[in-house]
Formats: structure tokens, sequence, C-alpha cells
């Protein structure tokens, strides 16, 4: 195989892994967007202070929404998806630890503009703060 060749087919190597991968960009994109939207104004902050990881997650009556793993000491915001934040069901969040049975918070209600904030132990419901 000449020098001319194989730059040649490098060149081809490298364009053809480029396209693939914005290829895969361009279709992850509208799927998302297809995806569960989230509202903005809404934060909800959870610290977790129990000594287990957990994943957290928020409920209605009627649908439960995994929002995310939290490690132990941790804290962290999740957006609270708009079927869940227009509902006029109370809700509440969940934390369930690796072989853990699972802690639930107070119901709460959620309107625009809210600040939420639930810590948690390994038992009880923990608090809520709704602002």
């Amino acid at each position: 195989m000449s020098i001319g060749r194989r730059k040649r087919n490098l060149f081809t190597c490298c364009s053809l892994f480029l396209i693939a991968a914005l290829t895969a960009c361009e279709h992850a994109a509208p799927g998302a967007q297809r995806g569960q939207r989230s509202v903005v104004d809404v934060i909800l902050t959870v610290h977790n202070e129990s000594r287990h990881a957990a994943e957290v997650a928020l409920a209605s009556e009627t649908a439960r929404v995994v929002l995310g793993d939290l490690a132990s000491g941790a804290s962290r915001s999740f957006s609270i998806p708009s079927a869940l934040a227009a509902s006029p069901s109370k809700l509440r969040l969940e934390a369930v630890a690796d072989g853990g049975a699972a802690i639930r918070s107070e119901e709460f209600q959620v309107h625009r503009g809210q600040q939420i904030l639930w810590s948690f132990a390994a038992a009880g419901p923990g608090s809520v703060i709704t602002r």
C-alpha cells in the first residue's frame, strides 16, 4: 500500500467516524426534546443525610418519576417534570437506598416559582421546606 493510499484510507476512516458521531448526536437531540419536559421555574434540592446512596423519585397519586441517584451525604438539584408540576394532586418525594426500604416525604403541592428542599436520613419522612 502506498503512502498516498494510507493517508486516503486514514482520512476516509476519520471522516466516517466524524459523520457517525455527528449523526448519533443529531438523532439524540430530537429524542430528548420529545421526552418529558421539565418545569424550569421550580427548584427541587435534595440532601441525603443517610449513610447510603439512594435513588430519588417524585410521585403523585397516578405517576412516579425517578429523578436520579444521590450519594450519601450529598446534595443535588432536580427538575420537576411538567406532568407532575401541573398536577393538582399532592406530590411526595421518595428515596430508596440499595436493599433498603423507601423513605417517603410528607405530601406537598408544587407552585410556580417555588424552591423545595427535602432533607432525609435513614428513617422518618425527613423535612420538606417550600419557599
